[in-house]
């Protein structure tokens, strides 16, 4: 590591040059408060995206793989890692308030004419003049006002780390939502599909019973409908798909038009009633939210600007010192250190102070009020998705049966349509019910993956995949 070296950085003005003395830290130095670990910690098992490659996978994009890519390259998670850093870089401002600011300042000057020097004689030749001066000014005591505002920066960094879990899991929550979005468009493709094969195989029918005298000019045109209402289907099920893929391609963080391969596991055909207790629950959310959390660190911030409030109205003690060196043409160069004490006490200040505390101490009661309508949309969040992965439990079981009756029924219908037993619009009717259950079906399992995503993002849990995928409740 290079040593910290001493540079002069300034500019040129008409009369004077103004120098401030900066201390040229390292780049490898470039956190001397430790304020990025201190971020670290607060977001395990977090990948920090900011600085790093999101390599895309070459192989079919499996849920877990699709996870990973957006919490790399979503806008929004990367917007909330960004502000994350700022409130660390921040909260390494405050810190510096510790040590003492030392400013270097420069000034030459050339007096023309006729003047009066520094001995108060009269000379009417040119003289130079360069005054360079190195100032330290090192506050020792303030009333709290150093300390609050490092207090209140360590929890505004709490609640910047929490809003970026909370922004994760909404982001692993539109991943589920768009994956699992682009499998049912898919599957209501095939679905459509199947259903104008069907429709085509019945028009194919009634035109070969009527040309053999059994059927009816009527029967041809039902089914003629029934097939181009199955293609229409088929056409915005296209469309959907496409839409769907679009959705997904963004929600990772490439071009919608990106061509995207997936590779999603099976939803099995039931699944294992809730039994856990709602309260229980509730409890659990209330205990580990993000938003909840960032709301209550939030809270502890405006209490800590209430003592920064108080303090503005309160002295400041500070170290000063100073070493000067003045030379002049013609006139004994000076060369003296200057120490002292400085109290700053503020006598009067227009009521600002009084009315600054007012303030700090409504933003403590804001923020309280905040922190409360967090934790009781929590509870409702808990209540909501609890009963929605109910239904759609309920809803996967049900549809599997349907499903497997109403195709059966179709089948039939067919062979007592072809056999003469039975009539087109039994045909039909039994077509139109298979249909709608295949539809039904499919909009059953993407309830289902998307309620039971809703009830671990409302329990807090949705910090990637692998917490889906292990979901289970007591």
């Amino acid at each position: 590591m290079r040593p910290a070296r001493w540079t002069l950085r300034g500019t040129w003005s008409a009369a004077a040059l103004t120098v401030t003395l900066a201390l040229a830290i390292p780049a490898s130095a470039e956190d001397p408060f430790g304020t990025m670990q201190t971020l670290q910690r607060r977001t395990p098992g977090m990948a920090d995206p900011i600085g790093h490659d999101c390599l895309l996978p070459g192989k079919a994009l499996t849920f877990a793989a699709a996870v990973d890519l957006a919490l790399c390259r979503n806008p929004q998670t990367r917007a909330a890692w960004a502000a994350a850093h700022e409130q660390a870089a921040a909260l390494g401002a405050a810190e510096s308030a510790w040590l003492p600011q030392i400013v270097g300042q420069a000034e030459g000057s050339r007096d023309i004419g006729q003047h009066v020097d520094v001995t108060g004689a009269t000379v009417g030749s040119s003289q130079n003049t360069l005054d360079a001066a190195l100032n330290l000014t090192w506050t020792l005591y303030d009333f709290g006002a150093r300390g609050g505002r490092i207090r209140s920066a360590h929890r505004l960094l709490d609640a910047a780390a929490e809003t970026l879990s909370s922004v994760n899991q909404q982001v692993v929550l539109s991943v589920v939502q768009s994956y699992y979005g682009v499998v049912a468009a898919d599957e209501l493709l095939v679905a459509a599909r199947t259903t104008e094969s069907v429709t085509a195989h019945s028009l194919e029918i009634a035109r070969s019973l009527r040309t053999g005298g059994v059927g009816t000019l009527g029967d041809v045109l039902q089914a003629e409908t029934a097939n181009d209402q199955a293609i229409i289907t088929r056409v915005q099920a296209e469309a959907t798909a496409k839409t769907a893929r679009g959705t997904l391609a963004v929600t990772l963080g490439l071009q919608a038009d990106h061509l995207l391969t997936l590779d999603p596991q099976s939803v099995p055909a039931e699944v294992p009633a809730l039994n856990a207790k709602i309260a229980d629950l509730m409890t659990e959310a209330t205990r580990q939210r993000p938003d909840l959390a960032a709301a209550v660190a939030q809270r502890d911030a405006a209490e800590a600007n209430v003592s920064v409030a108080r303090a503005a109205g309160l002295p400041t003690i500070s170290v000063v010192a100073g070493k000067d060196f003045i030379t002049t043409s013609s006139v004994p160069n000076q060369n003296f250190t200057q120490i002292g004490v400085n109290i700053s006490v503020p006598i009067f200040t227009g009521f600002s102070a009084t009315y600054g505390v007012r303030q700090a101490k409504a933003a403590v009661e804001a923020s309280e009020v905040n922190a409360e309508q967090v934790r009781l949309g929590v509870t409702l969040g808990v209540w909501n998705a609890y009963y929605a992965l109910d239904s759609a439990g309920q809803q996967l079981t049900a549809t599997g049966s349907l499903t497997r009756t109403a195709e059966s029924n179709e089948e039939v219908s067919l062979g007592r349509y072809q056999s003469g037993v039975a009539t087109i619009v039994d045909v039909l009717t039994a077509q139109t019910a298979a249909a709608n259950a295949r539809v039904t079906r499919i909009n059953a399992e993407l309830g289902w993956q998307v309620a039971r995503a809703e009830l671990a993002l409302a329990l807090g849990r949705l910090s990637g995949a692998e917490p889906l995928e292990k979901l289970t409740l007591p």
